[in-house]
C-alpha cells in the first residue's frame, strides 16, 4: 500500500534525484581539476618553450660574437648548443600543441559537466516544488480544522 502512495514515491524520487545530483557535482568537480591541470600544464610548457627560445636567440647572438672576435672554436661550441636546444624546441612545441587540443577538450569537457549539474539542478528544484506542493494541502486543510 506505501508504494502506491504519491508522497512516498515523490519520497523516494526526491532522495533519488539528490544522490544523482551529489555524484554529478562530484564528477563535474573532478572534470573541473582535470581542465585546471591541463592549463596549469599547458603554462608550464609554454613558460618552457619561451626560455629555450630565449637561450636558443642568446646561443646564436654569442656564436656571432665569437665568430666577430675570430674565435671559430667557441662560435661552433654556441651554435651546437643553439642546434641542441633547436631539437628540444620542437619537442616542446608538439607539446605545446598536444596540451593546447587537451586543454580544448578539457573545457569543452567542463563546460557540459556545469550545464549537466545545472540541468540537473533545475530537475531537482521542481521535486521539490512538487513535493511542497503535495505536502501544503494537507497543512492548509489543518489550519482550517484549528479555526473551527
Amino acid at each position: 500500500e506505501e508504494r502506491g502512495d504519491p508522497k512516498v514515491q515523490l519520497e523516494q524520487a526526491l532522495s533519488e534525484a539528490q544522490a544523482q545530483h551529489r555524484r554529478l557535482r562530484e564528477q563535474a568537480a573532478n572534470v573541473i581539476a582535470n581542465q585546471k591541470q591541463a592549463e596549469l600544464r599547458l603554462n608550464a610548457k609554454m613558460n618552457e618553450l619561451e626560455k629555450l627560445n630565449a637561450n636558443a636567440r642568446q646561443a646564436l647572438i654569442m656564436a656571432d660574437d665569437a665568430r666577430k672576435a675570430g674565435d671559430a672554436a667557441k662560435a661552433q661550441q654556441y651554435e651546437s648548443a643553439a642546434e641542441t636546444i633547436a631539437s628540444q624546441l620542437i619537442q616542446v612545441e608538439k607539446d605545446v600543441d598536444s596540451l593546447k587540443t587537451m586543454v580544448i577538450e578539457a573545457t569543452q569537457a567542463a563546460d557540459q559537466a556545469k550545464a549537466a549539474v545545472a540541468q540537473n539542478s533545475r530537475l531537482l528544484q521542481e521535486k521539490l516544488a512538487e513535493k511542497s506542493k503535495l505536502l501544503s494541502p494537507p497543512l492548509q486543510q489543518s489550519r482550517a480544522m484549528t479555526r473551527l
